[in-house]
């Protein structure tokens, strides 16, 4: 394991230290420490011509983010039981295809078109690798974006909810993040991508992690792999088959760190600003809130009434949930989801409910307490 043997290197040389005689003269632990590897990009493109009407001039960096491991929720991929849930669905639910940010590594500020080398110190987190450790791998979007903050790195964003009503009154939006996408070597699988590969151990070819189906394994330790991406409909289809979406072969690489200078190009922010937008809950399970007393602020957002989705049972039935999308033009989508019955946690089914209010719901509620519209 590559791991390992970086940390078993490292306490034989501590130990030869620390020994009084036997290990003769040590070499190489004066001035600076040399890095793991390094990245080569290019970021590329005419940065007038994306950015957003009134911003102001951008100080670019790129960042290594690592991906998460996420499981959509059901709303975002069971048939819409209506047209206005459909309506609610495409404004509140992210595409299950994107690459979807969990740690932010290593940045650099770059200057546009010119090649640059993004040394790496580090070794990806156990956390953000999929498999054991016998099989596992990690994969990695480099990104380019504006440090309006200027902080050094990308501060990743979460989909804002609407106000709760309990003990949490108020709205539940994240802090404003001022940084600004505009491109990345990885946006989504239904796109060709070059993306960062970490690898220990064996490959699992049957992974659906950010899958790359027809092509070959990463080589161990640090690489580059592309891929030329599939549609969103040869992937329903391929998991409706029990299978992944294949890759054309064609489009497929694998290379090291040294052979390889990864292009970036700069995009429009509205085609890449969810590659920041990292999830409230990757397992997909959803947290059911309480409503507000006073009216919801439905401007810019789309809503529905639905019913509970059920698998296998469950004392769910004949509930109705109000869904609320994020307004439009929010950089990261997300769904809030409102029951007029339910408990601590946001779980629907418990002995005793903390708050129940479906025989007298609130004035505003759009919903039937029986049945959705």
């Amino acid at each position: 394991m590559i791991r390992q043997f970086l940390v078993a290197g490292g306490a034989s040389r501590l130990l030869c230290a620390g020994a009084v005689a036997g290990c003769g003269d040590l070499a190489g632990f004066g001035g600076d420490v040399p890095p793991l590897t390094t990245f080569q990009f290019e970021v590329t493109g005419d940065l007038a011509s994306v950015r957003p009407a009134g911003a102001e001039a951008a100080t670019l960096r790129v960042s290594v983010v690592w991906g998460a491991q996420w499981l959509v929720e059901p709303m975002c991929f069971l048939p819409p039981e209506s047209d206005a849930v459909a309506a609610a669905v495409a404004a509140g639910c992210r595409s299950p295809f994107a690459f979807t940010p969990d740690r932010v590594a290593a940045g650099i500020e770059v200057e546009l078109n010119v090649p640059v080398a993004l040394p790496v110190f580090d070794l990806p987190a156990p956390d953000v690798m999929v498999g054991d450790v016998t099989a596992r791998v990690g994969y990695a979007s480099l990104v380019v974006y504006d440090d309006r903050d200027g902080s050094g790195t990308l501060e990743l964003a979460r989909p804002p909810r609407t106000a709760n009503g309990g003990f949490d009154p108020g709205p539940d939006d994240e802090l404003p993040v001022r940084d600004i996408v505009y491109g990345a070597s990885f946006v989504a699988m239904t796109e060709p991508d070059v993306r960062i590969a970490f690898r220990e151990g064996r490959f699992n070819d049957g992974a659906a992690f950010y899958p790359r189906s027809g092509c070959g394994a990463p080589m161990p330790g640090f690489s580059i792999v592309a891929a030329g991406g599939f549609s969103a409909t040869d992937a329903l289809a391929a998991a409706a088959a029990g299978r992944l979406p294949a890759q054309d072969p064609a489009t497929c690489a694998e290379r090291y760190p040294d052979d390889t200078v990864v292009p970036i190009p700069l995009r429009p922010p509205e085609e890449v600003s969810e590659v920041r937008c990292a999830q409230r809950r990757a397992s997909g399970r959803v947290r059911y809130r309480q409503p507000p007393a006073g009216s919801i602020d439905f401007a810019g957002r789309t809503w529905a009434c639905a019913s509970i989705p059920s698998f296998g049972g469950g004392s769910t039935a004949g509930i109705v949930q109000l869904l609320v999308s994020t307004r439009a033009g929010e950089p990261c989508k997300g769904l809030t989801h409102y029951t007029l019955r339910g408990c601590d946690e946001g779980e629907l089914e418990c002995a005793i409910p903390e708050w129940d209010f479906t025989a007298t719901p609130p004035s505003w509620w759009p919903c039937s307490p029986q049945a959705p519209r």
